[in-house]
């Protein structure tokens, strides 16, 4: 019997793999955006990091982007809170925040 050592590769390729089926399962149960909202959300989070230095705002953005539902969006609120308050100082992150969880309410 052969005894087959598993590389670091091999795990590497494999959570490739079952991240790529992940993201395949999630796009065919998803729900069209009829009415436009997650892209609406989509901008006022984009909004509200627009005056970030591109360090900053640049991952944000693309987590923004990549977000595929209302869910995906709450769950970058802290991230968004974050960079804002890093930037602005608290104050001006929970006022920009309110306008976004206005549509959570």
């Amino acid at each position: 019997m052969v005894h087959l050592m598993q590389s670091h590769s091999d795990t590497r390729w494999k959570r490739a793999l079952d991240s790529v089926l992940r993201l395949a399962r999630l796009e065919r149960t998803e729900l069209p955006d009829e009415n436009g909202e997650v892209e609406f959300l989509r901008q006022l989070c984009r909004s509200l990091v627009q005056d970030l230095p591109a360090p900053q705002r640049g991952p944000l953005e693309l987590r923004i982007l990549r977000s595929h539902d209302r869910g995906d969006l709450w769950n970058l609120r802290s991230h968004l809170f974050g960079a804002i308050s890093l930037a602005h100082g608290e104050h001006v992150a929970r006022e920009r925040l309110q306008q976004l969880d206005a549509h959570w309410d």
